[in-house]
């Protein structure tokens, strides 16, 4: 994020200086914060949202402001071919998650797909490296199988508040649901914002019977 050289030796793509000023949420720490709630859809209440979107919880690890450098940090992640980005700070959320229970009786880890086409021209999923970072220090495996983009959506970010929701509808797939009946899923996403894809993701992996869905986000929009 500070653009300074920080070595051949250098373990990752931030300093420590960067590391510290990462903008965190500490939502790992608090049920209902501002994550969990934009997921729960027309739910009044955490009961109701594990009701209706089989929603156990949610948190994001940073918050994302257009005016911090994080914001260039997530767009290099995102479109200049540096998804390290996304392995280290997924590693670094899981390491810091670990002083809660956020991770407790998660069974596997869904990264948010990506349509195929957008798949072969980004050449990565900048979900699955946060994915990946998640991973090597919780020990949950990642399953990049059963949920699928169907649609090839315009970006969210072009879209407006209406366009965001109509945008998303029947984005997504499930395969083989039978494998997955009863487990608990996290999802993982790179950036939350109305979460519009998130939610959308999660209507369809209610066909996932009696699981039961948690959410990372690495960032969340304020």
């Amino acid at each position: 994020m500070c653009d300074r050289y920080i070595g051949e030796r250098a373990t990752g793509v931030l300093c420590q200086d960067c590391l510290c000023a990462l903008p965190r949420t500490e939502q790992a720490l608090h049920r209902e914060n501002s994550t969990e709630m934009c997921l729960w859809g027309t739910a009044h209440s955490s009961a109701e949202a594990q009701k209706n979107m089989h929603l156990v919880r949610a948190a994001a690890f940073l918050y994302y402001d257009k005016d911090h450098p994080v914001r260039h940090l997530i767009h290099r992640m995102k479109y200049a071919e540096m998804p390290e980005v996304g392995y280290q700070l997924g590693r670094q959320a899981a390491l810091e998650f670990g002083y809660t229970d956020f991770f407790d009786g998660i069974d596997l880890i869904i990264p948010m797909p990506l349509h195929p086409k957008r798949l072969r021209e980004r050449g990565y999923n900048q979900s699955e490296w946060i994915a990946r970072g998640i991973s090597e220090v919780t020990s949950i495996p990642i399953d990049t199988t059963h949920v699928t983009r169907v649609k090839d959506t315009p970006q969210q970010a072009l879209q407006s508040g209406e366009g965001r929701k109509t945008n998303m509808q029947n984005a997504f797939g499930v395969n083989n649901p039978g494998q997955l009946y009863h487990k608990h899923l996290l999802l993982v996403d790179d950036l939350i914002t109305t979460g519009e894809t998130a939610k959308a993701c999660m209507q369809a992996m209610k066909l996932f019977r009696g699981a039961k869905i948690s959410v990372f986000a690495l960032c969340k929009a304020r």
